[in-house]
């Protein structure tokens, strides 16, 4: 080896300048170190094998993660751990040393039917109160509409980019006879993603079952999207629409409004003018 390799791989160890020996040293130091601490745990993360740490956090059904140094973590990654799916969240853009972030365990795995495919998708997802922040009910001044809402945290990719407002989906208890539908009110795609990786947040209200709801399946419109839904043979993909009287409920609300508003206007003299 030539003097001047020899000095190469001396500045590939130790840096070009002071910085980068420091970074250097502080990566080499943490992946010594994890490998003997309890939080380092092997798992799988999107079906592949990764080292990180994951550590408690202060909120219950969160973990904080952080990848080995030089390597990183998916947003969006859904982590298999503690005999439970855990979905990353969150995920700090400063990766010099390692890279850390946030996941959450999930609660629920979300179907449907694909609007692109007509294959039944499935996904690992977070539901929660999607009205903890509100009172539950919505004022549109004389009247007041019930208003049971649900979160959903669901990863980016292929299949979930279709999802749209006025989608309807089924989400209870596994175990339950009795089902709640509820429908997409507000799709926010731009709630935590990043550089085309993250995760998607969606709204949704509580509506009717429907007589081509699944609901052993647990997959809403399943009947009336398959041509033989034994077989799964893919039938007319329609678009989702509100139903019926969903509609109708908006539209009175609006009819209310708009008589009181009219109501309270003050009369006009022959002239055009106000008396």
């Amino acid at each position: 080896m030539s003097m001047w390799d020899a000095y190469g791989d001396r500045m590939a160890v130790t840096g070009k300048t002071k910085r980068d020996y420091w970074v250097n040293h502080a990566q080499s130091s943490i992946a010594r170190r994890l490998q003997d601490s309890p939080s380092c745990r092997t798992v799988l993360i999107d079906g592949e094998e990764q080292t990180v740490s994951i550590t408690h956090h202060a909120e219950d059904g969160y973990k904080r993660i952080a990848s080995l140094p030089g390597e990183r973590l998916k947003h969006g990654g859904l982590v298999d751990f503690a005999d439970s799916k855990w979905l990353i969240v969150q995920i700090d853009a400063d990766d010099v040393i390692y890279q850390r972030g946030i996941m959450r365990r999930c609660n629920y795995i979300l179907r449907w039917v694909s609007n692109k495919t007509g294959e039944i998708r499935e996904k690992w997802c977070v539901v929660e109160d999607g009205t903890k922040y509100l009172i539950g009910e919505r004022t549109r001044e004389f009247l007041t509409i019930g208003d049971g809402r649900m979160a959903v945290t669901i990863a980016k990719d292929d299949d979930t980019v279709e999802l749209q407002r006025g989608l309807r989906f089924l989400i209870d208890d596994e175990d339950s006879d009795f089902v709640t539908a509820y429908q997409i009110t507000k799709s926010n795609k731009l709630y935590n993603v990043y550089n085309g990786e993250g995760v998607f947040r969606f709204i949704m209200n509580e509506v009717q079952l429907t007589d081509d709801d699944d609901v052993e399946r647990r997959i809403a419109d399943f009947k009336s999207r398959m041509k033989d839904p034994d077989s799964g043979v893919v039938g007319t993909l329609l678009p989702p629409v509100f139903p019926d009287y969903y509609l109708e409920k908006e539209a009175h609300a609006l009819k209310v409004t708009a008589a009181d508003k009219e109501e309270a206007q003050e009369p006009e003299d022959e002239q055009g003018g106000w008396i």
